[in-house]
């Protein structure tokens, strides 16, 4: 059993996203990872990114019992 992740590459692919992007993901989109005084490996709990990808997947669907989106009427053939 893993107690931290560490390194961008290992936090990203767990989560899948591109490690390119983990300071996004940190700082625009809450990503909880951090690295110690600022600097060195990112790390990051497993049940942290557990909890963040609900929160993602819940922010992205539509809610339980909710009503399904109009269909489109005024769209253009081409």
């Amino acid at each position: 059993m893993d107690i931290c992740i560490k390194g961008a590459r290992a936090i990203c692919e767990a989560v899948g996203e591109n490690p390119k992007q983990i300071n996004y993901l940190v700082t625009k989109l809450g990503l909880p990872a951090w690295r110690r005084a600022g600097s060195g490996s990112w790390r990051a709990l497993p049940e942290d990114l557990k909890r963040w990808m609900l929160a993602q997947r819940n922010n992205h669907l539509p809610a339980v019992g909710a009503e399904p989106a109009p269909a489109l009427t005024h769209c253009k053939e081409s």
